[in-house]
């Protein structure tokens, strides 16, 4: 069950970065070919509904710092786990 769940975790941590990068490959292709960028959607959002947008940038800067800058030991750490 544990090594399912890390795989899952392994896939989806995967995807999201397919994702960013397929979305980072099309603001690099508006802005060359000036078609309209995703920041030109964004800002207006953000704009629009600026609690809503700090919150969500609260939410995935901890995601962030949760998995950049987890706990020193255990499975993930550079030292590995604790004997």
């Amino acid at each position: 069950m544990v090594r399912t769940i890390g795989n899952l975790f392994s896939w989806l941590v995967t995807a999201l970065f397919g994702v960013v990068f397929v979305l980072l490959v099309f603001e690099t292709w508006a802005l060359f070919t000036n078609n309209k960028p995703i920041t030109d959607y964004v800002r207006p959002a953000v704009h629009s509904y600026p609690g809503s947008a700090f919150v969500i940038a609260v939410v995935v800067g901890i995601l962030l710092g949760h998995f950049l800058w987890g706990p020193a030991t255990g499975r993930t750490s550079p030292r590995g786990p604790r004997q």
